[in-house]
């Protein structure tokens, strides 16, 4: 059993002021625009020390794609800077993982990286995963040289984000925290991170999602992300996310939303599969103050009519039902040989995946 936290997280109310302690000579930002044309960015280019210099490279978009990628390798290499800092959500700090890795194999020169993340959701910050878009579908780097070296958590850099998407990214969190605690290599350590990170959506998430201004709460929210994030990294996931890798390759919805969709589904396959996922499942509902495993499904589907979430992907209505249906035996087959189908609790068939494909549409 190894567990490991490499990424040294701040996180307390002055946590920019890393800026001024560190050593370095010119910044290149990775963002995406909205970060830019809000002035979110200025916030953290003030910060910086005064005989530094700065470029931004502000042209990430959801689900990154590998000529973005490529794009900001060139954009890298052209600059003569020894730190990276990557500003923005899941997107635009996946893409930077991508961008510091691609360009330390073509170079020899690993630079300093810092992620700071907009949304608590992808936990990004402090994994060892980035996901990039090839065609249709998302391919999962997996490398400890993707890590961050340093994660800042600014809560009231979540503030902006509207009610639908804290409502995504949230969920997202509760799919990392769910899948890591009944993943097969979870062991003690992840287990505890994965519960804390499920309590604290459990408490939280409903407060940001009706009133975003809730600062406490959205501090939890940032924080319950980290947490996930790091017991992912250790533990691994499984198929909701198998499957929400090529769904979201193939039809461009947002991650959160697909996983907080299938997660019911897969939640009920998992503990009809596998007796250590229902073990799993039932403790932490009974530590959440409900019955057992089936009232946490139910709670989780109230979490999703809450917050606006249909039940199944044809509520989406951005989904054609002819060609959803043809590929779904391409569809299974690239979720079958996801990374995070290994780590899943319950053992795993293409004609499985074949059937939750029909039953969540």
């Amino acid at each position: 059993m190894t567990f490991s936290v490499k990424t040294k997280i701040y996180n307390t109310d002055d946590s920019l002021d890393i800026f001024e302690k560190l050593d370095y000579k010119k910044v290149f930002f990775i963002t995406d625009p909205f970060v830019v044309e809000s002035r979110m960015i200025e916030k953290i280019t003030q910060r910086l020390k005064k005989e530094s210099t700065y470029k931004i490279f502000d042209e990430i978009k959801p689900d990154p794609t590998i000529e973005l990628v490529n794009s900001g390798i060139e954009k890298l290499l052209q600059e003569d800077c020894d730190l990276v800092v990557a500003v923005g959500g899941g997107s635009a700090i996946d893409a930077s993982k991508a961008i510091v890795y691609k360009a330390y194999e073509k170079t020899g020169d690993k630079k300093t990286f810092i992620a700071i993340p907009t949304t608590a959701g992808t936990g990004s910050e402090v994994t060892n995963f980035s996901i990039v878009t090839i065609g249709e579908k998302k391919e999962v780097l997996i490398d400890d040289l993707l890590l961050p070296d340093i994660a800042v958590l600014v809560p009231s850099f979540t503030k902006s984000v509207p009610n639908f998407i804290t409502a995504d990214t949230g969920m997202d969190v509760l799919t990392h925290a769910i899948e890591s605690l009944v993943s097969k290599n979870a062991d003690r350590f992840s287990k505890i991170l994965s519960k804390e990170a499920i309590k604290l959506v459990f408490e939280n998430l409903p407060i940001v999602y009706e009133d975003g201004l809730r600062m406490k709460s959205r501090k939890n929210m940032i924080e319950a992300s980290t947490i996930a994030g790091i017991a992912f990294t250790n533990a691994g996931l499984g198929i909701n996310h198998s499957v929400a890798h090529i769904l979201g390759g193939v039809f461009h919805i947002s991650h959160g939303r697909l996983n907080a969709i299938l997660l019911p589904y897969i939640m009920k396959y998992n503990i009809e599969k596998s007796e250590s996922a229902r073990y799993e499942l039932r403790n932490i509902a009974t530590e959440l103050g409900l019955h057992d495993e089936y009232d946490f499904i139910k709670k989780i589907e109230e979490l999703n009519r809450k917050f606006n979430i249909p039940k199944n992907l044809r509520g989406l209505n951005k989904i054609d039902e002819r060609e959803y249906f043809e590929k779904i035996d391409y569809m299974a087959e690239v979720a079958y040989n996801d990374r995070c189908t290994a780590t899943n609790p319950g053992l795993v068939t293409i004609i499985n995946l074949k059937n939750i494909f029909r039953d969540i549409f």
